[in-house]
């Protein structure tokens, strides 16, 4: 059985005096999930922190929030006299149960107040990002984390612009796998199988649909496919399956392959020679 994963224990900030969205962003920024909010009636100024447990300084559990008392004026207020408390300091049932209605209300107010962040990458939160990074078509992988994920969103909104161009995909490469590749346009590395000189398939024989320059290009790779790894690979061909216009096509060239260009074919037999008379094969690096 796997051992638990430990939870980390962080120095609690100090928010008193804060206002509640302040505050509330202070804790998130300091790795906790944000406060817990309890009113209290005060003259103190409205929707300011007036206490904090545990206090400045204090060492709590990442998962924990910090339970905050917020300074509010209650909704008994607007009610008859005959429902005020006689004192003050004296419980009433009635404001208490009216506390339960303010949070709620101003729980969906603040989210309200607080809608721009959703669409801001630096903002947002964690579980808006795979959403929001839907309107640029980009799908994060599993094993990123969040500060890459909002890099990301970051550059989309620049890169959208440019989608599909050379510098585009280089820069998505990057970001996602951290490769510098180079990306050649109208390229191909293979013209396939040749035979003779006036009998060149793709030329005057077709064995398969011509490839047209216009649509291809190969991604050179600074690195051998084994260094990388089976999971890089697949990463980058969703990368580049993304990334580049449905049209075309590209062809992967590492470093162990240097020097392969369009001109290299793919396999010859003799140079005026007749199959079956006299053959000569050659094959190159496919």
């Amino acid at each position: 059985m796997a051992a638990p994963a430990r939870v980390r224990k962080l120095p609690v900030p100090d928010v008193m005096g804060l206002p509640l969205a302040t505050a509330d962003k202070v804790l998130r920024q300091a790795g906790f999930p944000g406060a817990a909010v309890l009113y209290e009636e005060s003259y103190e100024p409205p929707d300011h922190v007036i206490g904090q447990d545990p206090g400045r300084g204090s060492l709590l559990e990442e998962t924990a929030p910090v339970r905050v008392r917020v300074a509010k004026q209650s909704l008994l207020r607007f009610l008859p006299t005959v429902y005020q408390p006689r004192s003050p300091g004296e419980r009433a049932f009635l404001r208490d149960f009216l506390w339960i209605f303010q949070h709620l209300y101003d729980g969906v107010s603040r989210r309200l107040d607080t809608m721009h962040e959703i669409f801001n990458p630096y903002t947002t939160p964690p579980e808006f990002l795979p959403w929001l990074a839907s309107w640029f078509a980009i799908s994060f992988d599993e094993t990123m984390d969040e500060a890459l994920r909002r890099r990301i969103l970051r550059e989309a909104v620049t890169l959208y612009r440019i989608r599909g161009t050379r510098e585009a995909i280089e820069r998505m490469v990057r970001l996602f796998l951290g490769l510098d590749v180079e990306v050649v346009e109208n390229r191909w590395p293979f013209r396939g199988l040749r035979i003779g000189v006036s009998s060149a398939i793709g030329v005057d024989t077709m064995v398969l649909p011509e490839v047209s320059m216009g649509h291809t290009f190969v991604v050179k790779v600074p690195a051998r496919p084994e260094d990388l790894g089976e999971a890089v690979l697949v990463r980058l061909h969703r990368v580049l399956e993304a990334e580049k216009p449905a049209s075309s096509n590209y062809f992967l060239q590492f470093s162990d392959t240097e020097g392969v260009t369009e001109d290299t074919s793919l396999w010859r037999v003799g140079v005026t020679s007749v199959i079956g008379v006299e053959q000569e094969e050659t094959t190159h690096g496919g």
